[in-house]
């Protein structure tokens, strides 16, 4: 299967470690409540120096709501940075471990990835959420797509959700297959795709499933996660691709929308391009979901730690058994 990555646990952890900056405590931004409640819980003596959206990944672009909000505070001259969900889930929460505390899995782990250094310090980190796609309230329509005849000549008009950039071309008759097509065979589907396949059957029942691909995320922790299955399948005999979360959330499609249920923008925006034509066939190109993190059951760990030797700090990421963290790394283009 391929897999593609899309999100690095390297971004998070610039995000966490960028410089720090003070701010007027009651100046926090409206929907970073949560989030900053979540910090002052986690470290009741610490002192809120400010609640922002990280520019990059993460935040919104001043369009919305953004995935995170970079939380700054500090306990006595010991400054730090978080990253939170709006919900109030800290990403990723850091505490100090002494190098007597550390698992004996972790401690093995340490002396076999750096033979003969000497312990500084460690952080248990605790990856509270994954980056997932989490459906809308309702869809957002961004495009739309018209099968129209005029004068007995048929034209596809497509255009964005407010008329405009409207794109006039000729079509074709659909040519009716002279010979029954051969019958699809679907391939067997993985038990964690059953859901992506089944929201996309809810869409396409006849759909003949004939490959399927992962999109995959790197949490942070050397795990990859899948982030949404590519499914191409065959539908009315004709190959289709669609992309569904292992929830069975779809992030996108396009969607039939009844001729009468056309936005007047749209409507007017034919009339004027082509006045007069009848529409045969709509579809809009819906936005369904989009990209959130989302708070896991159970936290996933790993275990930082610094060391020194020959007078060079060096740092170590470790799982809970002891194996190191190997970070995934872009696929080049």
């Amino acid at each position: 299967m391929r897999k593609r990555i899309v999100w690095a646990g390297g971004c998070c952890a610039v995000l966490m470690t960028a410089a720090l900056a003070g701010a007027d405590e009651k100046s926090f931004p409206r929907g970073s409540e949560k989030a900053v409640e979540a910090v002052r819980k986690a470290f009741p003596k610490a002192e809120i120096d400010e609640a922002a959206e990280p520019k990059g990944f993460g935040g919104s672009g001043g369009k919305g709501t953004p995935l995170m909000w970079t939380v700054r505070f500090h306990t006595g001259e010991q400054k730090q940075e978080l990253s939170v969900t709006p919900e109030g889930t800290i990403i990723r929460l850091p505490v100090p471990v002494a190098e007597k505390d550390l698992p004996k899995e972790v401690a093995a782990g340490l002396a076999k990835a750096a033979p003969g250094a000497k312990f500084k310090s460690a952080t248990r980190n605790e990856m509270n959420a994954t980056v997932k796609y989490v459906a809308l309230d309702r869809p957002e329509a961004r495009e739309y797509l018209l099968d129209v005849v005029k004068d007995n000549k048929r034209s596809q008009a497509r255009m964005d959700a407010g008329g405009g950039n409207v794109k006039v071309t000729e079509s074709r008759e659909e040519e009716t297959p002279k010979d029954k097509a051969p019958e699809e065979k679907e391939i067997d589907i993985p038990e964690k795709a059953a859901k992506a396949v089944k929201a996309i059957k809810a869409v396409h029942p006849d759909a003949v499933v004939k490959e399927i691909t992962t999109e995959v995320v790197d949490d942070g922790t050397g795990d990859i996660e899948i982030l949404t299955y590519e499914v191409e399948f065959i539908s009315k005999g004709k190959k289709h691709e669609m992309v569904a979360s292992p929830e069975g959330v779809i992030p996108h499609l396009w969607a039939p929308v009844e001729a009468k249920a056309l936005p007047k923008e749209v409507t007017a925006a034919l009339d004027k391009a082509l006045p007069g034509a009848e529409v045969k066939k709509a579809q809009a190109f819906e936005i369904r979901a989009g990209l959130r993190f989302g708070a896991r059951e159970k936290p996933k760990v790993y275990y930082t730690v610094t060391v020194e030797k020959e007078g060079k700090e060096s740092k170590v990421d470790l799982k809970p058994d002891g194996s190191e963290v190997k970070r995934a790394t872009f696929p080049k283009k």
